[in-house]
């Protein structure tokens, strides 16, 4: 349909002839409407014009079939380009001197807070401190004391909580009970008018009465210790003088004592049991610490001061019944001393259990607050080393500086010498033309042709390139050579049929992004444009800026462009491939991944019963390809298939050893691709074979994620979509 369509691809036997919507027939090998119209990148048009002549170093290419020699060789002397050179290389040093210290600067900062804050399952390095600078607020508050630093590192080394404290009961209510108690009991007497010689010793009542209760006990009627008589006259009057009531008071008093001696020993208690400062948080420490020492000694101040005179005028009372105490003697009585002591104590165990409940707060918070203490070190030590760090990097913002003019002043003279040798030369104009088009393909001004006297050379940033250029790069001037023809001889690109055949080689997700939108933006005038890729991401570029034309949002609108698909199947009982041209299948279409599409494939085929699956010659690798990102999926890392299975083994039972056993001949048999078109080649499997790895595959997706498979059978089911 071309000009010059003499390419020896064709058979000679083979003719062709279709109508266009105009109503024109279009032949092969005749003259026709399209001649002048249709413009094709493919393998051909490389072949007819690009002739690419490596040398043994520069290699140089010819573009154009009838590319006129060089009219004159540029013979200008560049008298200031070897010092600019120099310069621009001395600025280079002193950028990678500055970029040197800055990464000693950074890594010895670095290392030092990763040390300290031993960040979990990472490691703190220079790029987190660099954007650490850049999003930290290091205002005064940054910079730590040292006790601010000692309760920060310690949190950052613990490797968990420490234990909870349990509040200490401070109550003074038993010990004043008590108290008051024993003073009303020491201002009490007890009658004995009866025997005076009693009133006046009383000191002997408790042995008397102990005497009495022996000899009543013993029936005896002669005293054990001077041998008289114990007459009934005489006991009636021990037992009225010893009556009840002073029994009564006896044990008051004993009871009294007890009580009082259990509070001294509770005090006792609650001084040994409060926890040492080291089993609390660091930052509560010099506050628990204050209040323990403070509620001990108000505790053993109250001990000494309160409690033992009062049990000491106890057993003074004890012993002399009916003496009465001296009032000098009763101060420890004092209720404004005992109120101060005991009000006290309370004070300081509120401080002490106030400390242990924020102890208790900061445990129950230990992940939160440690990520708090990682943070406040990571800011004190970049505040501290902030003034150094400006320094430095001012040192390359200044070299860089001096690079970028050193730069721009040699760049300036070279383009000067470009510009002036493209004035002499016949063809240097398409050169500009095409090299802003590299640019615009490839997204940087890293490559460009320069002209020669015999055609054009392959520059690097300035410089010739070494070997021979990659594929990539000779796909992207190839694209761009093309391109520029489109407007050449007073062409219209709005008149143009446009056919790109797979203009992706070698190219990375961002060049390829580069390429996409250059020939969508270039193409986008033209009449009618084909694209052609087996390239998965080449495609989607492609589909995602279709999209809206394929399927226009506005109802009764027409559809603009087509995604069409070279559906190769092997048609019941026929035994060759076949490949038609149909709409591209909805798994395909609607998504970036070929994933759903392949589970489709393995779905039907799984469901199939007929021996003669039209697309059964794939099958194996379809599954092999579906089985990589399950298991990617269900088992991350970079374990092989034997321990991912083996994992899955051991995380779910119900794996049968024999399906298992069946993914593991698809996986000896099978390798994965990463190209819709790697699926047509045909698997060493047998039929029986692939059917027993689908069943073990989609079992195994049962097992394993059944909700996944159950999404997968929904999405894929006929009729779903368009």
């Amino acid at each position: 349909m071309q000009p010059d369509p003499n390419t020896g691809y064709l058979p000679a036997a083979c003719e062709f002839e279709f109508t266009t919507d105009s109503g024109e027939t279009v032949r092969a090998g005749t003259l026709n409407a399209l001649n002048s119209r249709l413009a094709v990148f493919n393998e051909d048009f490389i072949d007819l014009n690009l002739q690419w002549s490596a040398g043994k170093a520069r290699p140089v290419f010819y573009i154009g079939k009838e590319q006129a020699e060089a009219a004159a060789n540029l013979k200008r002397t560049e008298a200031a380009i070897p010092a600019a050179t120099e310069r621009k290389a001395g600025a280079e040093k002193l950028v990678r001197a500055g970029e040197q210290q800055v990464a000693t600067f950074k890594r010895e900062v670095a290392r030092k807070i990763s040390q300290e804050i031993r960040p979990a399952n990472r490691k703190y390095e220079a790029p987190q401190l660099t954007s650490d600078y850049a999003a930290l607020d290091l205002d005064a508050g940054a910079t730590l004391n040292d006790t601010q630093l000692a309760a920060q590192r310690e949190l950052c080394r613990r490797d968990e909580a420490m234990p909870e404290l349990a509040n200490v009961d401070f109550d003074t209510a038993p010990a004043n009970v008590a108290l008051q108690t024993a003073i009303r009991l020491l201002q009490e007497t007890p009658s004995l008018t009866i025997i005076p010689e009693l009133e006046t010793h009383s000191e002997m009542l408790r042995w008397v009465q102990e005497g009495v209760d022996y000899h009543e006990n013993h029936g005896l009627n002669e005293c054990l210790l001077c041998g008289g008589i114990l007459s009934s006259e005489r006991k009636d009057l021990l037992a009225s003088a010893l009556d009840e009531g002073f029994e009564k008071f006896q044990e008051a008093l004993d009871l009294a004592k007890e009580k009082l001696e259990a509070e001294r020993e509770r005090y006792q208690k609650i001084a040994l049991s409060i926890s040492s400062s080291r089993d609390v948080v660091a930052d509560r420490r010099e506050e628990y610490d204050q209040a323990a020492g403070r509620v001990k000694e108000e505790l053993a101040d109250s001990i000494a001061k309160v409690l033992e005179p009062a049990i000491a005028a106890i057993d003074a009372k004890l012993a002399r019944p009916t003496l009465k105490p001296d009032a000098k003697a009763m101060t420890w009585g004092d209720s404004r001393l005992t109120d101060e002591a005991f009000a006290r104590i309370e004070s300081w165990g509120g401080v002490l259990n106030l400390n242990i409940a924020r102890h208790n707060e900061a445990c129950a918070s230990f992940s939160q607050r440690q990520e708090d203490a990682r943070l406040a070190l990571r800011r004190h030590h970049l505040a501290e080393n902030h003034q150094e760090y400006a320094s430095v990097g001012e040192a390359v913002a200044s070299a860089e500086n001096e690079l970028k003019a050193a730069t721009s002043e040699l760049q300036a003279l070279q383009a000067e010498a470009r510009d002036l040798s493209v004035r002499v030369k016949e063809h240097g104009q398409a050169a500009a033309k095409i090299n802003r088009l590299i640019e615009a393909y490839l997204g940087h001004k890293e490559l460009s042709i320069v002209s020669v006297d015999k055609g054009y050379e392959i520059h690097r940033r300035g410089r010739p390139i070494e070997g021979s250029p990659s594929e990539g790069e000779k796909t992207a001037i190839a694209i761009c050579y093309f391109l520029s023809t489109l407007e050449a001889d007073g062409k219209s690109i709005k008149d143009s049929i446009v056919v790109v055949d797979d203009p992706i080689s070698s190219l990375d997700s961002k060049a390829l992004n580069y390429a996409c939108s250059l020939l969508l933006s270039r193409l986008a005038d033209a009449s009618q444009v084909f694209v052609l890729t087996h390239n998965q991401n080449c495609m989607n570029e492609f589909k995602k800026a279709w999209s809206r034309f394929h399927r226009p949002r506005k109802e009764n609108a027409t559809p603009t462009a087509s995604l069409l698909f070279l559906d190769v199947k092997i048609p019941h009982g026929g035994e060759t491939r076949t490949t038609t041209i149909v709409e591209m299948s909805r798994l395909l279409r609607e998504y970036d991944s070929e994933y759903h599409y392949l589970v489709d494939h393995v779905l039907k085929f799984h469901a199939s019963n007929d021996s003669e699956y039209e697309y059964a010659y794939m099958i194996p690798n379809v599954l092999r390809r579906v089985l990589d990102v399950f298991l990617a999926f269900r088992c991350p890392g970079s374990a092989g298939f034997a321990g991912k299975m083996e994992q899955l083994g051991k995380d779910y039972e119900a794996l049968d050893g024999e399906r298992v056993a069946a993914l593991q001949r698809l996986v000896q048999l099978e390798s994965h691709s990463d190209s819709v078109d790697d699926l047509i080649g045909f698997s060493s499997m047998t039929l029986e074979e692939s059917k027993s790895a689908a069943a073990a595959l989609v079992g195994l997706m049962e097992i394993v994620d059944p909700n996944h498979l159950a999404a997968l059978r929904r999405l894929c089911r006929p009729g779903k979509g368009g």
